[in-house]
């Protein structure tokens, strides 16, 4: 048996069908004896690993599945100032990586297979922690198949991609990188783009960003078939008329960044939970948008 390799799988959900169940289907057949796999599940939903659907078993494996509730945060939840939910995938990241036990991360989307390689790609890249890994996807929505086109560019992978090819369903890196920038930006909530200025900020410390092909995953994106299964409807908007729009802007003012600029002090959080008083701060009513100002509890989505 080889060295154990202890890393948290973070899974990030607001959907009503997430389908966990796809990701320890996928799994279960690639985790060997020296895999030590927690599964922390970050659900805006709010649900327990039983109503998820989680198993004892999966084959041979028995995985280790806690599931926490998003941090609160102005976008979303019973802390929101928003009229409705919206799009926070930054703080659901960033309460991972508070919440996370091993000193290895990664990132996975709901409604995922992993690919007969994944695991494989992880183990390596938990154990030489020389890079980032940026992974791979298909995406399935209503039977059409959309192809991630960097395996296209870069069909055998691309060492050293840089910041801007860190997106797509699956990333793994060690949580002391994710800590240095300061987790995710949560200036980016309630539009997105939060994935590839991770990136840049990653890089911007120094630290490589590798494409890994190997490390794929297929999302499969499906109706919600279960009666009486709440669902949070996320919204995101851009504001503005391009290239003068939230969005470039975003872009411009945090991928220069080593760190993060709106999110609270992850080092401090962690420091919290270890001495056992954790206490994540609340929304301010009166938070505006960074890009114009705006009342945050003000915003609607505009076509």
């Amino acid at each position: 048996m080889g060295p154990r390799m202890p890393f948290t799988i973070a899974f990030i959900t607001g959907r009503a069908e997430p389908h966990l169940d796809w990701l320890l289907e996928s799994l279960a057949p690639q985790v060997a004896g020296s895999d030590e796999i927690h599964v922390l599940v970050i659900d805006s939903l709010e649900r327990t690993a039983d109503e998820l659907g989680v198993l004892p078993h999966y084959g041979q494996w028995s995985p280790d599945v806690r599931v926490a509730p998003p941090k609160p945060t102005p976008w979303q939840g019973m802390h929101r100032i928003t009229s409705r939910d919206w799009w926070a995938k930054s703080s659901a990241m960033n309460t991972a990586i508070v919440l996370c036990d091993t000193n290895y991360i990664v990132f996975v989307d709901d409604c995922c297979h992993v690919g007969p390689k994944w695991l494989e790609a992880v183990r390596r890249g938990e154990l030489d922690r020389r890079s980032v890994l940026a992974g791979t996807y298909d995406k399935i929505e209503r039977g059409v198949v959309t192809t991630d086109h960097r395996r296209v560019l870069a069909p055998q992978g691309r060492p050293d991609c840089g910041g801007g090819w860190l997106y797509g369903c699956t990333f793994a890196l060690p949580l002391a990188w994710a800590l240095e920038i300061n987790g995710a930006e949560e200036g980016c909530d309630g539009m997105g783009t939060e994935d590839y200025i991770f990136g840049f900020m990653l890089s911007n410390n120094g630290r490589v960003i590798d494409f890994v092909p190997d490390m794929a995953v297929m999302q499969e994106r499906v109706e919600v078939s279960t009666p009486g299964v709440p669902s949070i409807r996320l919204q995101r908007t851009d504001k503005g008329i391009s290239p003068n729009d939230k969005s470039h802007a975003a872009l411009a003012r945090f991928s220069a960044r080593k760190r993060t600029e709106f999110t609270p002090d992850l080092r401090a959080l962690r420091r919290d939970r270890a001495a056992g008083n954790l206490t994540w701060p609340l929304p301010d009513p009166n938070m505006i948008d960074w890009f114009d100002q705006e009342l945050i509890r003000t915003m609607e989505i505009k076509f």
